[in-house]
């Protein structure tokens, strides 16, 4: 084993859903940085952000406007990627919803089907809409990869009253190792499909607590509930992407990596 360009990721083609700002963002910029090719959808208009990603480089950002709770677009898009580059090594499923915050018995049933959509059905359906592209991709040296972006509340049981969003991250974990089990390496050394599937947990970022770490007691709260002392960069989970897109994660399948500062093994990991 090569160790020097173990957790190379150049010539990739990647797409990243929700990758405007953020976790998501911060994914994009990886793996920019480690020279591959980035696609990074968004319902809003994402070429700002790309042109920015695109002149850090080595390598290359390409903003797709896509609305991943529509069928028709997810189609487009996957369409679209197929007429660039034929194949897809590395499927970031980073767009999501949350905070919608309402006692049990008052919780809109619209809001829960509004939060699903994005955060459940719009991975499964990009997924399998791009289950070709990652066969064209992946190979037994160089697999292909889908990630999928759940959170630790998937993980945990969180006290607060966003109702929809923890089960749709624990809906997303459990597809995660099914997809894993069923979708991936079948036919061995001997051919078939070579594809990874984990999830990454985060823990406190940026972004949904934004308003809690507007102030500095905020800040100091949430850094203190973790073991590390710091609320996470959006360049942990990149880096995260990156070791399981990369060869140093190529044995690596049907994973749930929390990336949390400790959150969940601290003394606060019921808050």
């Amino acid at each position: 084993m090569n160790f020097e360009n173990i957790f190379a990721v150049a010539g990739k083609v990647v797409c990243v859903t929700g990758g405007g700002g953020g976790i998501g963002r911060g994914i994009a910029a990886g793996f920019v940085a480690g020279g591959a090719r980035v696609y990074i959808t968004s319902r809003s208009d994402l070429s700002t952000t790309a042109k920015e990603l695109d002149s850090e480089g080595p390598g290359e950002c390409i903003a797709l406007r896509t609305d991943l709770s529509q069928d028709e677009d997810i189609t487009a898009l996957v369409a679209e990627l197929t007429h660039r580059d034929g194949k897809l090594d590395v499927l970031v499923n980073n767009a999501g919803l949350g905070n919608v915050m309402h006692d049990f018995a008052e919780f809109p049933m619209a809001e829960w089907d509004r939060v699903n959509a994005v955060n459940v059905r719009a991975p499964f359906a990009l997924t399998k809409e791009c289950l070709p592209l990652l066969e064209a991709a992946g190979t037994i040296e160089s697999h292909a990869s889908v990630i999928n972006i759940a959170s630790i509340d998937g993980i945990r049981i969180p006290s607060d009253n966003d109702w929809a969003y923890g089960q749709g991250k624990a809906a997303l974990i459990h597809l995660t190792r099914q997809w894993a089990g069923e979708l991936g390496n079948k036919g061995g050394a001997k051919g078939g499909r070579h594809i990874t599937f984990n999830a990454i947990a985060p823990g406190p970022f940026p972004g949904m607590l934004d308003a809690l770490l507007a102030s500095e007691e905020g800040r100091a709260g949430v850094s203190a509930a973790t073991v590390v002392g710091r609320v996470g960069e959006p360049e942990d989970i990149g880096a995260a992407c990156i070791y399981l897109a990369s060869r140093a994660g190529s044995y690596v399948t049907g994973a749930v990596l929390p990336v949390d500062g400790g959150f969940l093994v601290g003394r606060y990991a019921n808050m």
